[in-house]
């Protein structure tokens, strides 16, 4: 306890000396608790992607024997229509379709739409809970609707099959041999690009600038129809679901075979995605951020721990007189060295402790601005603050050292 009083007295006298060095140690904490809370929220929503993966769903890809054709795979044709029918009787095959991948490709339904010897091309896309899209006229979708089979069409769709889009409204509209009534024609105004056209990469454009030109449909109902092998024309990829009880590598396998007989002709390969592949990539990830956090937190301690040591050789050379009146008196060497690292500590712990403070405060800031919730870990808040004291035992050591070895004679004089 004395020790503390005393650390704190003397710590009093240079408060600007401080207050420097406490701000390198908080820095340096802050942004520990900041990245690893960061990697913390990326890897839970990382794991919880991977969790909700189907075990038994994989995918189903080609890749071109010539490399330079890889980015246009579908010109080749490896996937059509045809094969899908012929796939759903291998041994094993619980359900396979097109692959809905990060592009969101074929979550759209191309054909076309009848209305009294009228034929107009459609493209429908599922209208979103969080959607602005609004009804220039008739109506927009209410809950009731989700069960039944209504369309809201474009303006052009409304004029090519009923002349003018107020001729549209309750009339019935044949696509893939099912009859949709039109409840409403699409406000294209109050569609932003991404809405209007969300499967396909877009300049970023005004609204003016930018005539969507998608129709909207529930989601039960564009699943039903897009479920009657009304398959897009260029297929990336395949989504194969095994049936419980059977392997899934080997019934992908097998399904490879059936797609290299189906196209012999095709110079390529056909390949099952691996799931591991996630799980791999995730670690990779977190290993990265533990390898990236351990830098910050080396690079802050030392910087932190060379204001301690400064402060501290600072502190030795003005207080020669005190330690050699103290030596003087009968304090031994120990006892000298243990007062300044007692200092050095207490600087340290202080900053850890606001750090770790401010750090929350941060972590709950940033997560507002984030794509997901930063998670704060207590084992890194356990390891921030055991550097904190490292550092300060680590950098405090060599001046308390040198302040135990000085002649209290000479001390004394200077």
């Amino acid at each position: 306890m004395n020790l503390i009083k005393s650390a704190l007295a003397n710590l009093k006298g240079h408060k600007l000396r401080v207050a420097v060095t406490l701000l390198w140690i908080i820095m340096g904490i802050t942004s520990v608790i900041l990245v690893s809370s960061i990697g913390n929220g990326m890897k839970k929503e990382v794991a919880d992607s991977v969790n909700k993966v189907n075990p038994n769903k994989t995918r189903i890809s080609f890749e071109p024997t010539d490399s330079n054709m890889t980015n246009m795979s579908a010109f080749l044709q490896p996937f059509t229509n045809s094969d899908i029918e012929e796939l759903s009787f291998v041994e094993g095959v619980e359900k396979i379709g097109p692959s809905k991948d990060d592009s969101n490709y074929n979550s759209t339904y191309y054909g076309e739409a009848n209305f009294d010897k009228k034929t107009t091309s459609v493209e429908i896309a599922e209208l979103k809970k969080d959607s602005k899209v609004k009804a220039m006229y008739g109506r927009n979708f209410s809950i009731e609707d989700e069960n039944r089979k209504v369309v809201m069409i474009t303006v052009q769709n409304a004029t090519d099959l009923f002349s003018t889009p107020e001729n549209a409204i309750g009339k019935g509209m044949s696509i893939s041999g099912h009859i949709f009534e039109v409840i409403g024609v699409v406000d294209e105004s109050s569609i932003t690009p991404e809405e209007g056209n969300n499967n396909m990469l877009i300049p970023q454009v005004t609204p003016q600038e930018f005539t969507p030109i998608t129709s909207y449909m529930p989601k039960k109902s564009l699943d039903a129809l897009m479920s009657q092998y009304s398959y897009p024309s260029e297929i990336y990829g395949l989504d194969l679901i095994v049936s419980k009880g059977f392997d899934l590598f080997e019934v992908a396998n097998n399904v490879c075979t059936k797609l290299q007989d189906l196209h012999p002709d095709i110079s390529g390969s056909y390949t099952p995605e691996d799931p591991t592949e996630q799980t791999q990539a995730l670690d990779s990830m977190v290993s990265n951020i533990n390898l990236f956090i351990t830098a910050i937190t080396a690079i802050s301690m030392f910087v932190g721990g060379v204001g301690v040591m400064n402060i501290m050789y600072v502190s030795v050379m003005e207080r020669q007189r005190e330690i050699g009146i103290r030596r003087a008196i009968g304090a031994k060497p120990r006892h000298i060295m243990l007062q300044f690292l007692t200092e050095a500590v207490f600087i340290t712990v202080c900053g850890g402790i606001l750090g770790i403070i401010i750090g929350f405060v941060v972590v709950n800031y940033a997560s507002n601005y984030l794509p997901f919730k930063a998670i704060p870990n207590a084992n890194s808040l356990f390891y921030a603050f055991i550097a904190t004291v490292v550092t300060g035992v680590v950098f405090g050591i060599v001046p308390a050292f040198k302040a135990s070895r000085l002649d209290p004679i000479k001390a004394i004089y200077k």
